[in-house]
């Protein structure tokens, strides 16, 4: 190294080369405002904050509870709220909002390019983003050209996660139901089989049915062993309508509880079209790239005497 490579050489290059280092910390500052503004383009970010609701809010033993007030907790667990943040950043909710909002040719993007899918989604999540607050929410967010489209794609996204977040509850209801349906049918047949049989032994038998004030059943008849083959039957009937009622009951109960319309995530902050550019941040890209040329210019002028020094000592070697 020169010897005499010290803060007064150092400065005595600096005043050499002033006017180069000025010029290109110029250019850079120039060129940097040219490319912010005519060439980066601006991007608005949306976003909506939401909470998972307890969907047990919504079960059958809860909404028609016999042993009053329930104490279920309107809000999810952590559980839920990671349950979440993977559906809301899963590929079929990505892949949802980039073919509704049709983004392959929002990004311009050549749909008979090779790979178009991938760097669409590349793009897409690069300005996608999902995480869990500070206080337990979660936050979805989009960075987009159009304010509008931002928040609107935001908003579909909290819907498609509400929905597939709700779904497997939902199918899971209405499989209970139907199965309740099959057996309520197969009891509606039993009772009216025996129902038949009752009409038919009371024909047979002549049997007389008599109601009292107090609603009992007062049964006679001819024939002692067909009166008590009536009032067995007929037992056995009350017995299929008590299980029959129940049954009709809880499917009914099943299929209210599966209401699609019912939410699973509370809606804090809806999002709306940004006012403010999120990016570029104009005044920061120029003032780095101001401070990175200089700082370059510096040190290539420091570096080209550093070579020359070398040089002439190889020379008078």
């Amino acid at each position: 190294m020169h010897p005499s490579f010290n803060l007064v050489s150092i400065i005595k290059t600096l005043l050499k080369w002033k006017w180069m280092i000025l010029i290109a910390t110029i250019v850079s500052g120039i060129v940097s405002v040219l490319v912010s503004v005519f060439v980066l383009k601006e991007y608005y970010r949306s976003r909506a904050i939401i909470y998972p609701i307890n969907q047990g809010i919504t079960d059958r033993s809860t909404l028609f509870s016999e042993k009053g007030e329930s104490q279920v907790e309107y809000y999810g667990t952590k559980n839920d709220v990671n349950r979440l943040l993977e559906i809301a950043s899963s590929s079929p909710i990505v892949d949802f909002l980039i073919n509704h909002y049709k983004l392959a040719e929002h990004y311009n993007e050549n749909k008979q390019s090779k790979y178009w899918r991938t760097k669409v989604k590349k793009k897409f999540m690069k300005n996608f983003s999902v995480i869990k607050t500070e206080r337990e929410a979660i936050e979805i967010s989009i960075m987009d050209t159009d304010p509008n489209l931002a928040s609107e794609m935001v908003n579909m996204a909290v819907d498609k996660v509400d929905e597939h977040n709700k779904e497997p509850v939902v199918k899971n209801k209405l499989r209970i139901a139907a199965r309740f349906k099959e057996d309520v049918e197969i009891k509606r047949q039993e009772l009216d089989s025996i129902t038949s049989k009752l009409n038919m032994l009371g024909k047979v038998y002549s049997i007389n049915v008599k109601t009292d004030d107090k609603g009992n059943s007062m049964i006679s008849g001819p024939s002692a062993e067909g009166v008590e083959l009536y009032k067995t039957l007929q037992q056995q009937q009350q017995n299929v309508l008590v299980d029959f009622n129940k049954m009709s009951t809880l499917k009914s109960q099943y299929e209210l509880s599966a209401k699609e319309n019912v939410p699973s995530v509370y809606v804090v902050e809806k999002a709306y079209p940004a006012e403010k550019k999120d990016k570029p941040v104009r005044w920061l890209i120029c003032s780095f790239s101001v401070v990175i040329t200089f700082l370059l210019s510096v040190l290539a002028a420091l570096l080209f005497e550093q070579l020359q020094f070398i040089r002439q000592e190889l020379k008078n070697a």
